[in-house]
């Protein structure tokens, strides 16, 4: 269908009985058509012909904004999507330039100055539980805080950090060397006074790297668990070291299966049978 480029509407009909159209008119003229006649019919058709127009003209121009609109339509969402990237990605700079630069982002309290310093832990023991690996429980305690005040921070093992030789000069060695330092106690030569300190401290700073609140719940029975025991309260300080070598073998095997993807356990659930075993361990090795 020829697509029409003037508008019917505002056409103006040609004038049949002037000279130009003389000789058309004379060539319809027959016995039955006279002049007049003829150019009634050729009236008639033009405006048959216009009025067909107007309607090819409408149905062409509801095309026409038909298409405009959607073409604007697309080019609205297309717009938006353009948006909605540009947004997601400039979110996300800005996502990676507060992690990068916490410091800078964070949050300030408007709280007058504290009376004591806040407990800060090493970005080691940190990074370590964001990681959801294993962290002794001396570094919760008093003497471990004090510790981190003095070692410069490290994300990895391999960072080099500061430490203190035999002599008491300064050394520079492995963040992993540093934690194998004689300073740093494992979780069975810990007393329970200094549990009182680490436990609470603990649970805060899983809670704030992320752990699952089932991991974290776990945790907590766990300690919970082993306060309450008998043996806690036992005249026998062989006892109170038993459940203390349970706990570190119990938190030590359960890092090491998440890490080897051997499946874990509950480790919330005391075993009676686990920590008479380490009763007997504990026994064995006192009066060896």
């Amino acid at each position: 269908m020829p697509v029409l480029v003037l508008d019917p509407n505002e056409a103006i009909r040609l004038d049949f009985t002037s000279q130009d159209y003389a000789e058309v008119c004379n060539g319809m003229i027959s016995k039955d058509i006279d002049e007049k006649a003829a150019i009634a019919l050729l009236v008639n058709a033009w405006n048959m012909n216009n009025a067909a127009e107007k309607v090819i003209w409408a149905r062409q121009r509801r095309e026409q904004e038909d298409a405009q609109r959607e073409n604007e339509r697309q080019a609205q969402e297309e717009n938006e999507q353009r948006m909605a990237v540009r947004g997601l990605e400039e979110e996300a700079a800005r996502n990676e330039e507060r992690k990068k630069y916490k410091n800078k982002y964070m949050d300030v309290s408007m709280a007058p100055p504290p009376m004591t310093p806040p407990e800060i832990l090493s970005a080691y023991v940190t990074t370590r539980l964001q990681k959801g690996l294993y962290v002794e429980l001396w570094y919760f305690t008093n003497e471990g805080l004090d510790y981190a005040l003095k070692m410069s921070t490290a994300l990895d093992d391999d960072t080099m950090v500061q430490s203190i030789d035999k002599d008491g000069n300064a050394i520079w060695v492995t963040a992993a060397a540093s934690k194998g330092s004689k300073t740093i106690q494992d979780d069975k030569n810990l007393l329970w006074e200094q549990l009182s300190v680490a436990i609470p401290c603990f649970l805060d700073t899983i809670h704030a790297a992320g752990w699952t609140n089932q991991r974290q719940d776990m945790m907590a029975r766990l300690f919970m668990g082993l306060q309450a025991h008998p043996y806690r309260l036992s005249r026998d300080p062989l006892d109170r070291t038993t459940l203390l070598k349970y706990l570190l073998e119990q938190r030590r095997l359960w890092h090491q299966a998440l890490d080897a993807g051997t499946g874990t356990w509950n480790i919330g659930l005391l075993s009676e049978s686990l920590i008479h075993a380490a009763g007997d361990s504990v026994r064995k090795k006192f009066f060896d």
